[in-house]
């Protein structure tokens, strides 16, 4: 297994979550010309720092990941943020030791006419 497998999975296994973005959930990008009516999801990651053990293999890698939601409503754009912040936190999986909400940022898109928040978690892999 691996961080992308792992996480990948977190992201798109949960049923709540999935039907909260009927726009869909991706990595890295949405598609091009994305329906404004519908609710999104988009999720990156990047390596932040390593613990090597007695200076060989690394015994713990910690990430950043930043889930961004785009929604034209502020309701479902607070519910959406709500719950993701509640399953993703404190939450184990497999190599996936722990995961913890850092902070968010409310933005909006007056152009197009939708709301976003993007929020940041660290996570412990081991």
């Amino acid at each position: 297994m691996s961080f992308t497998t792992d996480i990948r999975y977190l992201m798109t296994a949960d049923t709540s979550l999935n039907s909260y973005c009927d726009g869909g959930l991706y990595y890295e990008n949405l598609p091009e010309n994305f329906d404004l009516t519908d609710t999104w999801i988009v999720y990156s990651f990047n390596k932040s720092s390593q613990v090597s053990c007695l200076g060989s293999t690394a015994a713990l890698t910690e990430y950043n990941l930043t889930v961004k939601i785009i929604s034209p409503s502020t309701i479902t754009l607070e519910t959406v943020s709500d719950y993701i912040v509640s399953y993703l936190n404190g939450l184990e999986y497999n190599e996936i030791g722990d995961i913890q909400f850092v902070s968010d940022n409310h933005s909006l898109d007056l152009e197009r006419n939708v709301y976003m928040n993007t929020l940041q978690f660290n996570i412990l892999y081991f």
